[in-house]
Order: C-alpha cells, then structure tokens, then sequence
C-alpha cells in the first residue's frame, strides 16, 4: 500500500487521462479485436499463438482470484482512494491483476515472434506501462501486476516452441490448444462442484464460472478451425490495404452482430445455464476461423468480381463504417460526464427534491455494511448511531406463505443466513416457509464485518437474539415510527399475484402508521407497477426499468415532458452500473425540471457522495453510512 500512497501523491489530470488510456491495452475488447487481426491479416500460427496465450491467462487468472478472494486496495483500506474512471472496469477480486495479463499476451506475443529488437522494446515498454496504470489507477498492488506479469512472461516464453514452426509441425500446435481445452475443462468442472466458502462473493463466483466456459469454448472451436481451416480452406493472410480493413471491419461487425444474436438463442438452448457461453463463443471461433475467411477472395485486388458485387461491398464497407462512428459517438455521449451547472431546487413542490447542495442520506438495507442488512439490529444500529443521521431508511419486502411481509432482499435465504442448516436444503425462498418458520433463522449468519469476521456466525436456536432474526414490516415500522419521522424506500421483490398482494398488505400498513406520503415504493415488475398505479394512485413510486430507459433517451433529446408524461416522483438509479453514466447533473436537472427526485444507489464511495451532492442528487442510499460525514443534509 505504501507504493499506491506514493502514486497518489502524484496523482493530476494529465496523467489520470494518459494512464486511463493506457490501461485499455489491458481490456478484454482489445485482446479480441487484435487477436482477430492478427489471425486474419498477419499469420495463422501467430493468431493460434497469441488466444491460447490469453485464454491460458484467463484461466490461470481467473483461478488464482477464486482461490485466494483478495479484495481491491480501497477495500483493504478505506481511506485509500482511486481515480473514479477506472471503478467502473475493477470489478471482481483484486490479485491478480487481468489488464496486466491481457497486455501480455496481446504485446508479449507480438514481441516473441517479431526480430525487431526496437519493435521488442517498445511492446515490452508497453507492458510495464499498463501493470503501472493498474497502480495510479488505485485498483490494483504491486503484487497483483507482479504476480501477472510473471504469469503472463511464462505463458508467452513457455509456449512459443509449439508454434514457432506450426506450419510445419502443426501437431504441436494442435498439442498446445488440446492442453487449453483440457485444462479449460478442468476448470469448469472445478468451480462447478468446488464446497466455496459461505463468504466467497457471489458475483465473482459466477463471473468466474463464466469466463471458464468461454475459454472451454473457444479452445474447442480453435482446435476444430484448426483442423478444417488447415485441410480445407487454406486462406492466404496478405492482401492489399484496401482488402485488409475490407475484410477486418466488415468481419469484425458481422462477429459482433452474431456474438449478440447467438445469446438468447444458446441461452434457450440451455435454459440459462452458462453452457450457453461455451456453445455460443464455440461458433463465433468456427466463424471467424472458417467461414468468413471464405470472402477474403472477394476482398483481394483482381479478383473476378462483378462490377456491381464490387460496388454492393464498397456501400457496405461505407455503411459499417458510418455506423462505427455513430456507434462510438453515441458511447461517448452516453458514457460522458455533462458537466452541466446544476440547477435550483430551492422550491420544489416535490418535498423528496432538497435544496442544491444538500442530500438525504439513505441507509441502503438498512446500513447493511455495518450490521446484517434488513434485521432489527440494523435499524437500531442506524437510529442509536451518534456518527450520522440518517433521513430514509431503505429496505427490500418479500411475501411469506402466511401473507406476512419480511425484511429481505434476495429470493432465497442462503447469502445472508443459515436457512441451509435450519430447513435442511439450499434454495429456500421466503414464500415456501410461514412467518413463524422463518423466525427460527440466524439472520446474521453469513455476515462479514470491516475486519472480514463473522461474528455472528455460530450463534443457533435459542443463542440467536432477537435483532438477528427475521422481521416483518409491522415490526420494523413499530420501532422507527417511535424513534422518529424518518422517510422509507421500499422496493417489492414478488411478481404476479404474490406481487400484488404484497402491495395490498403494503399499502395498508404504511397508511395504519401514517407513513404513505413519506414512504416511495418501487419494484421491478412492470405488472406490479401497474397493479399500483390503477389500485393506489395516492401511493408515491419510483420508476419503473422501462420508465427509466424513457426517462433516460428524453433526458439525453432535452425532449418537453407533459404533465402526465411521467407518474413517479423518484428516480432511483445507480452511476454506472450499466454502462451508461446516469451520475451527471444533466440527467438530474432534466429530472427537476419535471418535479422528479434523483436517489442513487449504492454509494459507498465517500469521494462519489460529494460529487454526486455537488451536482444536485436529492439522495444517496449507501450500505455505510458512517462514510458519509461528507453530505450535507438538508
């Protein structure tokens, strides 16, 4: 950590924005595009040399992170900070470093099989720059570029003899891509059936499996192209300037245009099981490797084309151009911070909108980062806390199967209890069990503290006390209604009928505690939203998946919104978690504009509370609230 305090230090504008350019020769975008290239434009064996290199990487990467569950530097030690930009790509476990890895085998390869000793030492400059990136970025420590750059070094050294002469001894080659599906299988097989560990992150977990699939199917299909290409198709790489981005950019768009298209189809296939993953990137290796090579004679100089053929692909060519642009334009400008100044909010009619320059702070599942989120220990946690106050408590609501609404965020009871040891199964969702069963549980089971403990792990039965146990509804507005006038964010997990009624018991409750004009109730079942609007019109709601995409597309068009045009008078929405940058005062000044809140979620970030607070956000929902001494409340 002391190496990242230093290159904090240095941190300025200049080299935030060359080292955030420089960790792209890191991305996984560009490891596939490259690879491409080179295997089409370049050389065969060096195309098969450079993805078995990467995908081996993936794999050994991928395993050590599971294995070992470092967390990033910010987390290790909060009062370390990042350069905001890179948060987005540093998702996952911290060591090792993958955009390391990646530049190795997309620069080392090239560096391995070039005889230009300047050509060498520029690749090889290249590399060291990107492991530095990861540092002055903030999410990675010298030992995760490290232990990468060693990874990587081997893998392009130790494999470069099965492909140094591959067009006269293919075998080898055959023999080094074979060894990457096995161990590619292995892998699967491994995260697959491994016993993790209760605390292991459930998104890492899942990327993980993920990325093991695809590497089992690309492996596959590059052994199969291998084979066909060699026997069958025989492609020549060389060709005119003019033939080469011919074939590269039109086959990088088809590639692009099948890779989305084959998704819910192998999806279908397999009823959402990641084998989807390995059929799907299975047949673009087989495509790329085989089938679009079959039109690189039409790209060639001289070749008997007719006039018009020559034409047709000339107006393609400009086409798929043209929509590269825009494509990129677009991506800049839904990706870009606005910068607009924001906008008075003094008077607002909508009481959820605060004067500019102050924020209610929300506690996310009730502070769910300090205490098990959604119990009785967290609520008092929050309302007894002397470090903060918080103005909304926000939490999730499922229906159980005596129509009692519970705390809980996931379907299932697994992540944050030990419903597994209780019932005798995994898989549990609150709607199979009664209220009275569920209060058997240890809610606090699988919680893990600022110290990576689990202090509440080995309490059962009756060792376990009452704040650690489910509670309902009721329960939690009987204890925040007596300590305060505090405000709700309230989102409803079931769909269909459950959905419905949940909403009925809702709807009830809060007007039984006089809390229906300070609660904002939310859910992502656009029947259930619906079901409120025609049933309870007087029930403030936050928008719904697809009111926020209207939203959003109005938002960037500046477009006039009528009185009725939106229903909800919260916005609830993250920054970044989908691509698209919603953390910009445009998308909040659009929303004021048209009487409508703005709260994010789920800022732990003390840095990206201020920022947001600057621009205007109305309210920041955070799993930490004792990291938000920085807002000014209103």
């Amino acid at each position: 950590m002391e190496v990242l305090y230093w290159l904090e230090g240095i941190r300025c504008g200049v080299l935030d924005v060359l080292f955030s350019l420089i960790t792209y020769l890191g991305s996984e975008t560009l490891f596939i595009a490259i690879a491409i290239v080179v295997f089409w434009c370049v050389g065969k064996k060096q195309g098969y040399y450079l993805m078995t290199v990467g995908f081996f990487g993936t794999v050994v990467n991928q395993f050590l992170k599971l294995m070992f569950r470092i967390p990033r530097p910010w987390v290790q030690d909060p009062e370390f900070t990042i350069v905001e930009s890179a948060r987005a790509e540093a998702t996952g476990y911290s060591f090792p470093s993958g955009h390391t890895q990646n530049a190795v085998s997309v620069l080392g390869c090239p560096a391995r099989f070039s005889h230009n000793t300047k050509l060498r030492i520029v690749f090889v400059v290249l590399i060291l720059l990107t492991g530095l990136s990861r540092m002055y970025l903030g999410v990675h420590t010298p030992l995760d570029v490290g232990v990468s750059l060693v990874v990587g070094t081997v893998l392009v050294l130790g494999l470069y003899p099965f492909f140094e002469d591959g067009e006269a001894h293919p075998r080898r080659m055959y023999i080094a891509m074979g060894a990457l599906a096995f161990c590619a299988a292995l892998y699967v097989l491994f995260v697959e059936l491994h016993a993790w560990p209760a605390d292991i992150d459930g998104e890492n977990l899942a990327s993980g499996i993920k990325n093991g699939y695809l590497v089992l199917g690309c492996s596959v299909g590059m052994l199969l192209t291998c084979y066909l290409e060699r026997k069958y198709i025989r492609f020549d790489v060389k060709g005119s300037l003019g033939c080469q981005i011919g074939k590269v950019v039109l086959g990088l768009a088809v590639v692009l245009a099948l890779k989305a298209g084959l998704k819910p189809v192998c999806l279908a296939i397999f009823a959402g099981h990641e084998a989807a993953t390995a059929l799907r990137y299975f047949l673009l290796v087989l495509f790329a490797g085989c089938v679009w090579p079959l039109t690189f004679p039409w790209f060639a100089k001289g070749c008997p084309m007719k006039r018009w053929v020559k034409r047709l692909l000339k107006v393609l060519l400009a086409v798929v151009v043209a929509l590269a642009l825009l494509a990129g334009y677009l991506y800049w400008e839904v990706t870009r911070d606005t910068k607009d100044t924001p906008i008075a909010t003094d008077n607002a009619e909508n009481s959820l909108i605060t004067p500019l320059g102050t924020t209610m702070l929300s506690g996310h599942r009730a502070g769910g980062g300090i205490a098990p989120e959604n119990t009785m220990m967290a609520l008092k946690n929050c309302v007894e806390s002397t470090e903060y106050q918080l103005d909304i408590f926000e939490f999730d609501l499922h229906l159980t199967a005596d129509n009692v609404l519970v705390l809980l965020h996931d379907e299932t009871l697994d992540r944050t209890s030990d419903a597994a040891e209780v019932f005798g199964t995994e898989g549990v969702k609150v709607g199979d069990k009664t209220f009275d069963e569920l209060k058997k549980l240890n809610m606090g089971a699988k919680f893990v503290d600022k110290d990576g403990q689990m202090p509440y792990a080995d309490l059962q039965k009756a060792e376990v006390p009452e704040d650690l146990r489910i509670i309902s509804l009721e329960e939690a507005l009987t204890y925040l209604e007596q300590s305060g006038s505090f405000r709700y964010i309230i989102e409803i997990k079931n769909s269909g009928d459950d959905g419905r009624r949940a909403a009925d018991e809702l709807y009830e409750t809060l007007v039984s505690f006089g809390a229906l004009d300070r609660a904002v109730v939310g859910t992502f079942h656009n029947e259930i939203t619906e079901y409120m609007d025609t049933t309870y019109p007087d029930m403030p709601r936050s928008a719904g998946f697809d009111e926020c995409i209207q939203f959003y597309i109005m938002s960037l068009l500046n477009w006039p919104a009528g009185e009725d045009t939106f229903r909800f008078v919260a916005l609830q929405i993250p920054t970044t978690d989908y691509v698209v940058n919603l953390g910009t005062s445009r998308v909040i000044n659009y929303a004021h504009r048209n009487n409508i809140a703005v709260q994010y979620w789920t800022i732990n970030d003390p840095q990206e509370m201020e920022r947001l607070q600057s621009i205007g956000a109305d309210a920041i929902m955070t799993d930490v609230p004792d990291q938000a001494g920085v807002l000014v409340q209103p």
